[in-house]
Parts: structure tokens; sequence; C-alpha cells
């Protein structure tokens, strides 16, 4: 078991040691490119990963999981080398696509691998605290590699994509080292369309899961989406790279902690939860009108109350679906997601190029106030029927 676990933590660790992560759409803006061109980028990446998540469940149901892990990540491998050999629109949009492709192939794949390799040791009750470990390994692996981007900064970008394709490499054999876990008893029952329709169908029939898959689709897209910005935040403020890498280890630290106290406000009503987006859009629309170094602590601080929220719906949403229906509207709430993510991808480029950066922060943040508010308005009675 402890062979195991050790490779198992090995694997998510280098999967996020990625010292180019920090830094790369500000690589992108230092190669020239126009806001509205790394909009296409980031948005081939969502839709590369929607795209497929559904489909690379049936993959991974029907061949080797690990295998399958240790080639998604030789595919954004191979995105690396591109953008090494290739540092512009077209070379970046293809290393954005692969890493799509191993967005979609990782996302489920592993936990399904885990899951079942703990089932056949007989600990499957032991999965919620395993998990919760490898999360924070993975936590970490993002802090050493901000500290680590902000040395190798100095030395240009090239520094860091070999650094991360020495991890990838390193992640990719700490996969293929897994054990074959044993695929699921239900694996391959139903398809693409059928998974979808499914979990559509159980979402839409129940008001309350409804409500949660919306608003929790909300808050990763003003979230989880957003935070692809910030390192551009920083350089047009004029912080020097190894700060802007020092400032993502401190705002994904900040996301942790914020993750590991989120269960203690678990039973905070739901409308002091619309309250903190409302409130964080206040924060976002503050920074980005101060438009200086300092402002970035202010989102720090707007990244941790959306990792805040996110955690605590998902904890809800759980708790509220049937075990028989859990992955398909689990599904369902990454569709939403993506759909959402998407569209911020697709309309904050054109934005910032049409205006500036600062313009379309402020309007990022005015959508949160407005969506809190919205959400925060008393709903209108019925009214009885006329006579």
């Amino acid at each position: 078991m402890t062979s195991f676990l050790a490779r198992v933590y090995a694997f998510n660790f280098f999967d996020r040691f990625i010292l180019i992560f920090p830094l790369y759409t500000v690589m992108f803006v230092d190669a020239g490119l126009k806001p509205v061109e790394i909009t296409v980028c980031l948005t081939a990446w969502s839709i590369t990963s929607f795209v497929l998540q559904v489909p690379s469940g049936v993959i991974a149901d029907r061949w080797s999981r690990r295998h399958i892990l240790a080639l998604a990540q030789l595919a954004r491998g191979a995105g690396f080398v591109v953008w090494l050999v290739y540092p512009h629109f077209w070379g970046f949009l293809a290393g954005l696509l692969l890493w799509g492709i191993k967005s979609a192939f990782t996302s489920g794949t592993f936990e399904a691998l885990l899951f079942d390799e703990l089932k056949a040791r007989g600990r499957a009750a032991d999965y919620t605290r395993i998990f919760g470990r490898a999360r924070a390994v993975q936590a970490g692996g993002v802090l050493l590699a901000a500290l680590g981007a902000a040395v190798a900064a100095r030395f240009g970008y090239g520094a860091s994509l070999v650094a991360s394709l020495v991890a990838v490499a390193l992640s990719s054999v700490a996969a293929a080292s897994l054990p074959p876990a044993r695929p699921a008893v239900s694996a391959g029952e139903q398809n693409y369309l059928a998974h979808l329709r499914q979990g559509l169908a159980a979402s839409l029939r129940e008001p309350a899961v409804l409500s949660i898959l919306t608003f929790s689709a909300i808050v990763l897209t003003l979230g989880a989406a957003l935070e692809e910005f910030w390192p551009i935040f920083g350089a047009k403020v004029g912080l020097t790279r190894p700060v802007i890498a020092v400032f993502v280890g401190a705002q994904n630290g900040v996301e942790v902690l914020v993750s590991l106290i989120a269960y203690r406000l678990a039973g905070l009503p739901t409308r002091g939860f619309y309250a903190l987006l409302a409130m964080g859009g206040v924060l976002l629309a503050i920074a980005a009108g101060l438009f200086t170094p300092p402002a970035m602590l202010l989102l720090a601080a707007y990244s941790g109350l959306m990792k805040l929220i996110a955690v605590v719906f998902e904890g809800r949403l759980q708790h509220l679906i049937a075990s028989e229906r859990r992955a398909t509207i689990g599904s369902v709430k990454s569709f939403l997601a993506q759909i959402g993510i998407t569209a911020l991808y697709m309309t904050f480029g054109p934005v910032a190029g049409a205006t500036s950066y600062r313009i379309a922060f402020i309007a990022c943040g005015a959508a949160g106030i407005t969506i809190g508010l919205a959400h925060l308005a008393p709903a209108r009675p019925t009214r009885a029927g006329a006579g």
C-alpha cells in the first residue's frame, strides 16, 4: 500500500510541478499576441476539454487507465515542445489544444483508477482521505513550481519549458507504474448521448439540484477561468516575471487554506454565499479600478472567495443527489462550467482588445456584483389565478 500511495502522490506532484504554468499567458503577451488571439488559444483548450470529457471517460472504462494517464501527460509535453520550436500564435494554439486533450483524459480517469484500486485492496472507505491528500500534494507542486518559475524566469521562457518537460516525463513514468486497476462493473452501460441525456433529465427535474449546478458553474467561470488572466494583470501593472510567478504561488496558497477551512462555513445560509459572490465582484472591480501592484492582493482575496463558494456548493451537491445519478449529474456540472468558461474566454479578449484589459476586468467584477445581487433579490410571490 505504501508503494502504491507513493506512486499516486508522485504522479499528482509532477502533474502540477509545471514551471511554465504561472507565466504562460505572459509569454503569450511577450510574444506579441493580441487579447483576441490569447482568447482564441484559451478557448481552444476549453472547447477541446469540453468535447472530449465524456468520451474520455468511456475510453477509460475500456482501456488501461494508467496508460491513458501516461499518454495524456505526453500529449501536454508535445505541446510544450511545439511552444519551444514555434513560439507564435499557431504554435501556442496547437500547444493548448494538446493541453486540452491532457485535461480531458486526466480528469475522472485518475479518480476512477484510485477508487478501484483502493476497493480491490479493501480500502474504499479511505478514498476521500487519500484523494484529499493527493490534491494537497498537487497544491504543493503548484507552489514549488511558482517559486521555481521565479528563479527560471531570468533565463527566459525556454528554461521554464524545459523544466516543465522534465516534470511531464516524470509524471508520465509515475502514471505508467500505477497498478492496472479493475474497471468498474457498470462500465460501458451508457454511450455518450445517453449519459448526457440522463444527467440533464435528472438535473431539470429537481430545481434544487439545477440551482446548485448553475450557480456553481457561474462561480467556476468567474473564479477558475479568470485566474488564467491574473499573470497578465500583473504584467500590465508593471510586476516583473519572477514576482508574477511568486504571486501565482501565493494565490494558490490562499486557495489551499480556504479549501481546508471551507467545511466550517458549510452551514452558512445560501443567501450568504450569494452575498459573497457580490462581494467578490466588488473586490475584483476595485482591483481593476486601482490597477496597481498592491491591487493584486485583492485578486488573491477574490480567488479565495470563489474557491470557498465552489467547495461548499460541491459538498452541498454531493449530499443532495442520489448515488445512482452522481456521475451523470456531475458531468452536467462540468458541461455547464465549460460552457461558461468558453463564453468568458470568447468575450474577455474582444472586450480587452476593443478597450483595455483594465476595462475587461472591471466588466467581470460588475458581472459578479450583478449576478450576486440578482440571486439575493427576493423572488416575486406567485399570484393566485384570476377570478
